[in-house]
């Protein structure tokens, strides 16, 4: 009896998997990436990152030079980096704590 009951089990669970096996895989893109419209938060937080390096890397231009950039184009001449573009509308520009920051570009 026990016998009957895990041949049928193990024939059952085969035939699942028999029956799973004619299935065609979900078509992908050919590029491999989604193309969808970055969320408002997502930009926001790309934007934080890149304000947050473009910091440091200030703070590092600071103690290496020892004295303060006058403008974020200064700065990013002198340092010699590859800057980010801005989201559009906007510039780099350096706050009195010599932090980067967005501001309305003119």
């Amino acid at each position: 009896m026990m016998r009957c009951l895990l041949s049928g089990l193990l024939a059952l669970s085969f035939g699942s998997v028999v029956v799973g096996c004619n299935q065609q895989p979900e078509a992908t893109p050919a590029t491999g990436l989604a193309t969808q419209a970055a969320s408002p938060e997502a930009i926001s937080t790309y934007n934080d990152a890149n304000l947050a390096e473009l910091t440091r890397e200030v703070r590092r231009y600071i103690v290496a030079t020892k004295q303060r950039p006058t403008s974020f184009e200064q700065f990013a001449t002198e340092a010699k980096i590859t800057v980010p573009p801005p989201p559009p509308g906007k510039k780099y520009s350096l706050s009195k704590e010599m932090r980067v920051v967005l501001v309305e570009a003119r």
